[in-house]
C-alpha cells in the first residue's frame, strides 16, 4: 500500500508549490485531486440549502477561488502542468474526484441533470488519464421520495455501463464510493453491481469512515476484496452520528486494527488517502502528523 493525501487536507490559500512541497516532506507517495465545477459551487453559496449536499459542500468549502484548483474547463495543458510539477517532487496522482456529482448525479429525475453527471464523469477519466491516475471517484448519487432506490439502482447501472467504454479506453478505472446516500448500503449490493460488469475499470472507492453509520468497515473489505480500486482514511465519531462525526485519524471510533488486517488479507496494493480537513492552527504540522498516522497504519499491515 501507498500513502496519499485529498487536496481537501491542504489549506484552500496555499499554492501548489506548498502543497506539494509539504506532502512530499511528510512522505506521502500521491495527491488525490478536487475538480471544481464553479457553477455548482456558485449555487450552493447562494441557495438555503441545508440538506446533504448543501452540508457537504460548505464542510469542503469553494475552492476553486482558491491559489490551487483545477476545473472542469482548465485547459488540458495547465492540468497536465500541475502533474508534472506533483512529479517533481517525486509525487503521483492518486486519484480524481467533483463534489459537483452530489447535484449532477447519475441517478437525478431530470434526465439533463443525468446528462451532465454522465457529462462530467467523462471529463474526469479524460483528466485521470491526463494525469496518469490510475482511478477516479464515483458518487453513486442520493436516494429521495422523488427516486426510488430500483430505479436509482438501474440508473447508475446504465450510467456505468454508457461510461465504461470511455474509461477502457482511457485505461481508468471507476470507483464507487460507499457515500451517506441512502443507496448501496449494503456490502453484498455493492460488490453485486461492480462485479456484474465483469471490469477491472468498474469497482470500488472504499471510503472507510464513511459506512462505520450503517456498517463495519473491516467486514466490507473482506466481502468486496479485488474490487477495491482505492481507500479513503478519515475517522468518525459514533456517538455524534452525522456529517459532524467526521474527525482526523484516531480520533474516532474506526477498529484501525481490524481495517488494517482485513486489507492485508484483501491483498490491497492501491492507494490508502487521508481524506479530514487541514488542522486550523500550524496546518504544515497537520500535514506531517497525516503522514506520520499513515505511517502507523501500514505498518499494522
Amino acid at each position: 500500500m501507498r500513502k496519499a493525501l485529498n487536496q481537501w487536507c491542504l489549506p484552500q490559500d496555499w499554492t501548489w508549490e506548498r502543497s506539494f512541497e509539504l506532502a512530499a516532506e511528510a512522505g506521502f507517495d500521491a495527491i488525490e485531486l478536487s475538480i471544481d465545477h464553479p457553477p455548482f459551487f456558485e449555487a450552493i453559496r447562494t441557495s438555503a440549502n441545508e440538506g446533504l449536499i448543501g452540508d457537504i459542500a460548505r464542510s469542503v468549502g469553494s475552492t476553486f477561488r482558491a491559489g490551487k484548483a483545477i476545473r472542469f474547463d482548465t485547459p488540458d495543458e495547465e492540468v497536465v502542468a500541475v502533474a508534472d510539477l506533483a512529479r517533481s517532487h517525486g509525487l503521483a496522482i492518486s486519484s480524481v474526484l467533483t463534489i459537483a456529482q452530489f447535484h449532477y448525479s447519475l441517478i437525478d429525475a431530470d434526465p439533463a441533470t443525468r446528462a451532465t453527471g454522465i457529462d462530467l464523469v467523462r471529463r474526469l477519466l479524460d483528466i485521470a488519464a491526463m494525469v496518469g491516475a490510475p482511478n477516479i471517484l464515483v458518487i453513486p448519487g442520493v436516494v429521495t421520495s422523488r427516486i426510488p432506490y430500483d430505479v436509482a439502482y438501474e440508473r447508475l447501472r446504465d450510467a456505468l455501463a454508457e461510461l465504461l467504454p470511455h474509461a477502457t479506453e482511457r485505461g481508468v478505472g471507476m470507483g464507487i464510493e460507499d457515500v451517506w446516500g441512502k443507496f448501496l448500503y449494503s456490502p453484498l449490493e455493492m460488490r453485486s453491481l461492480v462485479a456484474s460488469f465483469d471490469s477491472p475499470f468498474v469497482g470500488v472507492h472504499f471510503d472507510i469512515g464513511n459506512v462505520m453509520q450503517y456498517g463495519y468497515p473491516d467486514q466490507w473489505i473482506r466481502i468486496l476484496g479485488p474490487h477495491l480500486l482505492t481507500v479513503h482514511a478519515k475517522d468518525f465519531l459514533s456517538e455524534v452520528g452525522n456529517i459532524r462525526g467526521f474527525t482526523h485519524l484516531f480520533q474516532g471510533d474506526v477498529p484501525w486494527h481490524e481495517v488494517m488486517v482485513a486489507l492485508r488479507e484483501a491483498a490491497y496494493d492501491g492507494y490508502l488517502v487521508a481524506e479530514v480537513p487541514p488542522y486550523r492552527f500550524a496546518p504544515e504540522e497537520g500535514i506531517r502528523d497525516i503522514g506520520r498516522k499513515l505511517d502507523i497504519l501500514l505498518g499494522l499491515a
